[in-house]
Protein backbone atom coordinates (compact mmCIF):
# COMPACT_ATOMS: atom_id res chain seq x y z
CA UNK A 1 0.00 0.00 0.00
CA UNK A 2 1.51 3.45 -0.95
CA UNK A 3 0.88 6.50 0.97
CA UNK A 4 1.66 10.12 -0.58
CA UNK A 5 4.11 12.07 1.44
CA UNK A 6 3.33 15.97 1.93
CA UNK A 7 5.41 18.24 0.17
CA UNK A 8 6.08 21.50 0.79
CA UNK A 9 4.51 21.81 4.52
CA UNK A 10 6.01 25.12 5.13
CA UNK A 11 3.92 26.72 2.83
CA UNK A 12 0.89 28.19 3.76
CA UNK A 13 -2.93 27.19 1.91
CA UNK A 14 -3.76 30.27 -0.02
CA UNK A 15 -7.84 30.63 0.99
CA UNK A 16 -9.38 33.74 0.26
CA UNK A 17 -8.12 34.70 -3.02
CA UNK A 18 -4.28 35.04 -3.72
CA UNK A 19 -4.33 35.28 0.34
CA UNK A 20 -3.55 33.20 2.83
CA UNK A 21 -5.59 33.61 5.71
CA UNK A 22 -3.16 35.49 8.50
CA UNK A 23 -2.75 37.94 5.44
CA UNK A 24 -6.66 38.29 5.40
CA UNK A 25 -7.14 38.91 8.72
CA UNK A 26 -4.78 41.45 8.94
CA UNK A 27 -6.48 43.40 5.68
CA UNK A 28 -9.44 42.49 7.39
CA UNK A 29 -8.31 44.10 11.19
CA UNK A 30 -7.21 47.41 9.67
CA UNK A 31 -9.72 47.77 7.40
CA UNK A 32 -12.41 47.31 10.74
CA UNK A 33 -10.14 49.98 12.61
CA UNK A 34 -10.45 52.72 9.57
CA UNK A 35 -14.27 52.24 9.28
CA UNK A 36 -14.52 52.50 13.20
CA UNK A 37 -12.47 56.08 12.63
CA UNK A 38 -14.29 57.15 9.60
CA UNK A 39 -17.42 56.83 11.68
CA UNK A 40 -16.14 58.44 15.19
CA UNK A 41 -13.08 60.94 13.57
CA UNK A 42 -13.65 63.99 10.51
CA UNK A 43 -12.20 62.89 7.38
CA UNK A 44 -8.68 65.41 7.71
CA UNK A 45 -7.95 62.45 10.53
CA UNK A 46 -9.21 59.75 9.60
CA UNK A 47 -6.77 60.15 6.49
CA UNK A 48 -4.14 60.99 8.93
CA UNK A 49 -4.51 57.82 11.43
CA UNK A 50 -5.58 55.61 8.99
CA UNK A 51 -2.09 55.49 6.50
CA UNK A 52 -0.23 54.20 9.46
CA UNK A 53 -2.66 51.90 10.39
CA UNK A 54 -3.04 50.54 6.45
CA UNK A 55 0.71 50.85 5.74
CA UNK A 56 1.31 48.31 9.47
CA UNK A 57 -1.57 46.01 8.10
CA UNK A 58 0.41 45.95 4.68
CA UNK A 59 4.10 45.28 5.86
CA UNK A 60 2.65 42.72 8.43
CA UNK A 61 0.74 41.17 5.77
CA UNK A 62 3.51 41.06 2.34
CA UNK A 63 6.98 41.63 3.89
CA UNK A 64 9.79 39.28 5.08
CA UNK A 65 12.91 39.58 5.95
CA UNK A 66 15.18 36.64 5.79
CA UNK A 67 12.50 34.58 4.17
CA UNK A 68 10.59 35.28 7.98
CA UNK A 69 7.21 36.74 8.53
CA UNK A 70 7.62 40.42 9.70
CA UNK A 71 5.68 39.85 12.79
CA UNK A 72 8.48 37.14 13.86
CA UNK A 73 11.29 39.93 12.82
CA UNK A 74 9.73 42.72 14.97
CA UNK A 75 8.87 39.78 18.08
CA UNK A 76 12.59 39.28 18.07
CA UNK A 77 13.67 42.34 17.89
CA UNK A 78 11.29 43.51 20.99
CA UNK A 79 12.79 41.11 22.65
CA UNK A 80 16.29 41.97 21.77
CA UNK A 81 15.86 45.00 23.37
CA UNK A 82 14.21 43.58 26.65
CA UNK A 83 16.99 41.41 27.50
CA UNK A 84 20.72 42.64 29.04
CA UNK A 85 23.56 43.74 26.55
CA UNK A 86 25.90 41.73 28.41
CA UNK A 87 25.89 37.57 29.55
CA UNK A 88 27.82 36.62 32.45
CA UNK A 89 28.04 32.78 32.59
CA UNK A 90 28.70 31.66 36.49
CA UNK A 91 28.72 27.81 36.82
CA UNK A 92 26.27 26.49 39.35
CA UNK A 93 28.12 24.34 42.31
CA UNK A 94 25.23 21.26 42.95
CA UNK A 95 26.59 18.90 44.97
CA UNK A 96 24.39 15.29 46.02
CA UNK A 97 24.66 13.51 48.99
CA UNK A 98 27.09 10.90 48.17
CA UNK A 99 29.40 13.44 47.06
CA UNK A 100 29.31 15.31 50.51
CA UNK A 101 29.23 11.67 52.24
CA UNK A 102 32.52 10.24 50.97
CA UNK A 103 35.55 12.68 50.35
CA UNK A 104 37.68 12.14 47.40
CA UNK A 105 40.58 10.80 47.97
CA UNK A 106 43.64 11.04 45.02
CA UNK A 107 46.49 8.65 45.99
CA UNK A 108 49.87 8.69 44.36
CA UNK A 109 51.17 5.63 42.70
CA UNK A 110 54.84 5.48 42.20
CA UNK A 111 56.19 4.08 38.95
CA UNK A 112 57.61 0.60 39.05
CA UNK A 113 60.28 0.79 36.39
CA UNK A 114 60.88 3.96 33.32
CA UNK A 115 59.83 2.33 30.25
CA UNK A 116 62.36 2.54 27.49
CA UNK A 117 61.72 3.65 23.54
CA UNK A 118 60.19 0.96 21.33
CA UNK A 119 62.63 1.09 18.32
CA UNK A 120 61.02 1.07 14.46
CA UNK A 121 62.06 -2.17 13.79
CA UNK A 122 60.60 -3.75 16.83
CA UNK A 123 57.21 -1.86 15.84
CA UNK A 124 57.30 -3.09 12.22
CA UNK A 125 58.03 -6.90 13.31
CA UNK A 126 54.91 -6.35 15.67
CA UNK A 127 53.05 -4.85 12.51
CA UNK A 128 53.89 -7.63 10.91
CA UNK A 129 52.71 -10.39 13.07
CA UNK A 130 49.43 -8.59 13.68
CA UNK A 131 48.65 -8.72 9.63
CA UNK A 132 49.60 -12.61 9.86
CA UNK A 133 47.61 -13.91 12.37
CA UNK A 134 44.67 -12.34 11.12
Amino acid sequence: MQFQVPQFTEIEDKIIGPLTLKQFLYLLGAGVIIFILYKFLNLFLVIIVSIPVAGLAIVLAFVKVNNQPFIATAKNFFGFLRKPDFYVWRKSITRTKKQEESPLIIEKVPAKEKIKPVSKESLQDLGWRVEIEK
